[in-house]
């Protein structure tokens, strides 16, 4: 497997899925592009595959579209954290494919979802950065599926067996709300489903912070698995890493390529690093939420 078999798609069949809704798929990607157009504060015109990424994420809601992308950028320096200084490419950062994997699987399921395993490595819990994890998860990992990926929407596979007592101070709740927030106003992430596997007893803990993170929507999709072979009824085995009686390759192998395709984007990454919106000329206040304050003011976010 090449890196460029990471992200097999079915464009094809994504679009004749929306078209079978009404949408005109090349319309609203051109009703998107001359917008863009108009908005001179944004410092490069995204691609089109962004474009539609964007789209589909936001069930071709032609205004969502248009805030999420230009949340896109706005976020960048209003979280630090994830996006400043944290370039995938470099070694240091790397280092969370030691201690973890953050692996979206190359096939489509049947519904067209794309699924991501998650688990975490049984290494020393001081190793462990959860902030460069979710960052990894953010500002890398989702880049790139930004640049190459479609999908009617995501599956999370979170496999919890590694976790011990030590791991849990190293889970940051605002870091959880974060990455919350960033998936709702930035990707609009639409989950099917979260399946935990292998989950211990202390595990509750998380459960917990995990729940106060997510919408009511998504609290009600997550699953816990008593046994692993329940995760086939709602992910194939030939989708799965042979790591779970799947066919696919396995994780290590996985994570290997995942870092190779982090590796060929580094340009990409750089000049992020480099992007800066130009608030004054920015057309029109951005529509926001009571979580982001207008340009960059990030308020607390309360932890239940």
């Amino acid at each position: 497997m090449s890196t460029e078999e990471l992200l097999i798609t079915n464009r094809a069949q994504i679009r004749k899925k929306w078209k079978e809704e009404g949408v005109d798929v090349e319309n609203d990607i051109e009703i998107i592009r001359n917008w863009l157009k108009t908005q001179h504060h944004l410092p490069e015109m995204p691609s089109d595959n962004m474009i539609e990424f964007f789209l589909t994420n936001c069930k071709f809601s032609i205004e969502k579209t248009k805030q999420n992308i230009d949340m896109y950028y706005t976020i960048r320096p209003l979280l630090p954290e994830i996006y400043q200084n944290t370039n995938p490419c470099l070694s240091e950062n790397q280092a969370v494919f030691n201690w973890s994997f953050v692996l979206p699987l190359p096939k489509l399921t049947s519904s067209l979802h794309r699924v991501t395993l998650i688990k975490f490595r049984s290494v020393d819990a001081e190793l462990i950065s959860f902030t460069k994890w979710v960052s990894m998860f953010m500002n890398g990992i989702y880049e790139i599926k930004m640049q190459e990926d479609l999908s009617m929407g995501e599956i999370l596979i979170c496999d919890l067996g590694t976790l011990t007592l030590a791991y849990l101070p190293k889970i940051n709740p605002m870091v959880i709300k974060k990455a919350a927030l960033i998936l709702e106003k930035v990707w609009s992430n639409r989950v099917k489903g979260i399946h935990l596997v292998n989950v211990p007893a202390i595990a509750d803990v998380l459960i917990s912070i995990l729940k106060s993170a997510v919408s009511k929507k998504i609290k009600e999709r997550i699953y816990i698995h008593g046994k692993l072979e329940d995760l086939f009824d709602y992910v194939s085995k030939d989708i799965l890493p042979c790591d779970y009686g799947g066919m696919e390759k396995s994780m290590d192998e996985l994570n290997e390529l995942w870092k190779n395709k982090l590796t060929e984007y580094k340009d990409r990454f750089l000049m992020l690093e480099k992007m800066k919106i130009d608030e004054d000329v920015r057309p029109a206040p951005l529509k926001n939420s009571d979580l982001l304050g207008y340009y960059g003011n990030f308020k607390k976010i309360d932890i239940d």
